[in-house]
C-alpha cells in the first residue's frame, strides 16, 4: 500500500491510495457493511452509487460466518470488487462490555481475508 499526494491547499489534500485493490482518490467515504444486515447491498452500493471501497467489521465476519469469508474470499462474500477495509471491532468491545476473542486472533482473522 502506498500513498502519494496530488495536490493540497494549506492543510487539505487530494492523494492517491493504492492498494492491493485497486487505487482510490482521497478524501474519501467508506461506507460501512454490516455483513448482517444488508438494507443496501455492496453490489448495489459499488455499481448504483459509485462507491469505491467500504468498511466491515472483522469481529462480526469472525462471530457469525467463522471461515466463510476466508473460504470465499472477502470480496466475493461481499459481492463487492473495490477495495475492503476490515475493522478490529473494538467498538464491540466498548458497547459490550467484552467479546469471545481476543487481540491476537482478529488481528490473524484480518489478516487470513486479505
Amino acid at each position: 500500500m502506498s500513498f502519494e499526494i496530488k495536490n493540497k491547499d494549506l492543510l487539505a489534500r487530494i492523494g492517491k491510495l493504492k492498494t492491493k485493490s485497486g487505487t482510490l482518490e482521497t478524501p474519501l467515504l467508506f461506507p460501512v457493511i454490516n455483513p448482517s444486515i444488508q438494507l443496501i447491498s455492496p453490489k448495489r452500493l459499488q455499481k448504483e452509487f459509485s462507491f469505491e471501497a467500504v468498511i466491515t467489521n472483522a469481529y462480526i465476519l469472525k462471530k457469525r460466518f467463522q471461515k466463510k469469508p476466508i473460504k470465499l474470499g472477502l470480496h466475493k462474500f461481499l459481492g463487492f470488487d473495490g477495495p475492503i477495509m476490515t475493522d478490529s471491532g473494538a467498538y464491540q468491545i466498548l458497547v459490550y462490555g467484552g467479546v469471545e476473542v481476543n487481540q491476537a486472533e482478529i488481528i490473524e482473522y484480518q489478516k487470513k481475508n486479505r
